[in-house]
């Protein structure tokens, strides 16, 4: 088993030495090519296909988006809510004791 160990050993220093020597190559490979440290580049995944935007008729036109009206509360909606709010937490408040 000796022997099989001292093998293991001896690549794993030769990987270790021709990784160090991959290093040095691309440093030096970045500096004689004037940029930067490169790697290989992955291929991207190809983009999903969009689907094409249907064209108006020369007579239509672009409908724009109603904005939303906000609903502005009476003085009676506000006295309502006002005396539901207060029932309910005076509900919380003897529940929780």
């Amino acid at each position: 088993m000796s022997e099989i160990t001292q093998a293991i050993a001896a690549n794993q220093t030769q990987i270790t030495q021709l990784q160090s020597d991959i290093e040095t190559l691309k440093r030096a490979a970045g500096i004689v090519g004037g940029g930067t440290n490169t790697t290989p580049k992955v291929p991207r995944q190809p983009k999903p296909k969009q689907q094409p935007q249907r064209k108006l008729k020369p007579k239509q036109k672009a409908r724009s988006k109603p904005t939303p009206k906000r609903h502005v509360w009476s003085a009676a909606e506000k006295a309502a809510i006002g005396k539901r709010m207060k029932a309910y937490w005076a509900k919380r408040r003897k529940a929780g004791r």
